[in-house]
């Protein structure tokens, strides 16, 4: 697991104001500066493997005190502190003037506004390993010690809300949501009418590399398998995306693929480790390795790129791979990270105060200018465009701009056509095939 994030939210000099709420970019600390959070990546484990690893295959899984549906009375008192799970490199961050202590703005004017403090973490590395350290407790009907965690959609989501170990949220208590949540984030097919889950960021996964370091600009995922443009033993791979990333450049719509579907994304990932182009396949820690200048091309999550070319002027870029000669299709996957309470969590009134509170619109700008994903509160594009305009560095204002601008971050209806969710995986049956085919890949 990564190295924890502050044990509570800092308060910020004695004025939360205007100017820090409109300026937090100009005392931004630098991801190199804080990139000893993100850690290295730590080992993949299928959700079958942990299952069996806790005494169960998952279709008894949901036995325990828990059901599905279970609610809380959200109009209770909010207890005096929120326990909040992240990944790393994920929320605004900035130095305290005064004390040159690291705190977290979005975060600090949520206690000055309400009181109730947050005791964040950056201690999610991947979905399956913080799943896997949550199951025990979860099956036992306990508290995990956590009041929000944050997981992307797919197996683990699927998990979570199946079997009841996440707790239904009050429709009624998210008016923030309500008025400001992008389409995208609300009623998301994984979790109609956000029955459990709000989404805290979105993003694609694609492709990234080094304009330096290839020998002509990347365009298909093809030159990913082909080391005259990237080189050999240069290129990181995703193993959790990688499969859905294939078929979506396969031309396959992973939504409602099929094993022999699967099959074909598993040949074209032999092929490309077959070509020697690959470094290793990761579950987080990527970054670190382009960072420190030993990837030249990877499967990249959008705002690790978007974020070093924007704010830090790496020559880096970010595509949606066109159609190549083997990869007819072209695309990248769309997902989504989310939001979610666990059951019996010790403040859950708290925490859906706090999950609405960062969908208003100035909130939501502070946490996205610096992590540079898709927000889900769409007005934060003309507050950053805004924000641009009365900027005075011009480099914080170049920045902003390009974020603002940017189709990656605002898909337009042509960047709408190339992207596409991956496949839900729903039984353990499907799992087990999933896992059967592609963890060979990238475990031998």
């Amino acid at each position: 697991m990564t190295e924890r994030d502050d044990q509570t939210t800092p308060q910020p000099s004695p004025e939360m104001n205007s100017a820090l709420m409109r300026g937090m970019t100009q005392r931004r600390m630098s991801r190199r500066n804080v990139i000893k959070y993100a850690g290295m990546s730590v080992g993949g484990l299928s959700l079958a493997s942990i299952l069996a690893a806790c005494g169960g295959d998952g279709s008894n899984a949901g036995s325990g005190p828990t059901t599905a549906g279970d609610t809380v009375d959200f109009g209770a008192a909010p207890g005096d502190n929120i326990k909040f799970a992240n990944w790393p490199l994920y929320i605004d961050t900035a130095l305290n003037k005064d004390t040159g202590q690291k705190y977290h703005p979005s975060l600090a004017k949520f206690t000055e506004d309400t009181g109730i403090n947050v005791d964040y973490e950056a201690v999610i590395n991947d979905n399956a390993s913080f799943f896997g350290e949550l199951l025990p407790v979860l099956q036992a009907g306990q508290d995990t010690g956590w009041d929000i965690i944050v997981i992307t959609n797919g197996r683990e989501f699927t998990a979570l809300t199946q079997n009841g170990w996440v707790t239904e949220l009050d429709a009624t208590r998210r008016p923030n949501f309500d008025a400001n949540a992008a389409d995208f984030a609300k009623d998301p097919v994984y979790d109609p009418g956000n029955k459990f889950s709000m989404a805290w960021q979105s993003g694609l996964t694609g492709v990234g590399y080094a304009t330096d370091k290839v020998s002509r600009p990347v365009v298909s995922l093809d030159d990913l398998a082909n080391p005259d443009v990237v080189g050999t033993k240069s290129v990181g791979m995703l193993k959790a995306d990688m499969p859905d990333v294939v078929m979506i450049n396969l031309g396959i719509d992973p939504k409602t693929s099929t094993p022999d579907d699967w099959k074909e994304a598993a040949a074209w990932l032999q092929m490309q480790k077959d070509s020697g182009t690959v470094r290793v396949y990761y579950d987080q820690g990527y970054i670190d390795d382009f960072v420190a200048g030993n990837l030249n091309a990877t499967m990249a999550w959008s705002g690790d790129v978007l974020y070093y070319k924007f704010w830090e002027n790496y020559p880096w870029e970010f595509i949606v791979p066109e159609p190549g000669a083997s990869t007819p299709g072209g695309g990248a996957l769309l997902w989504i990270d989310n939001m979610l309470i666990p059951a019996n969590s010790a403040n859950p009134a708290g925490a859906l105060q706090l999950m609405d509170y960062v969908y208003q619109p100035e909130i939501a700008q502070l946490i996205t200018e610096w992590v540079a994903y898709m927000s889900p509160v769409s007005a934060v594009q003309g507050l950053i465009a805004d924000h641009a305009k009365t900027e005075p560095d011009k480099a914080t204002a170049d920045a902003l701009s390009a974020m603002a601008e940017s189709p990656l971050l605002w898909p337009d209806a042509e960047m709408e056509s190339k992207i596409s969710f991956g496949r839900q995986l729903t039984t353990d049956a499907e799992r087990e095939e999933w896992d059967s085919i592609f963890l060979p890949i990238s475990e031998s």
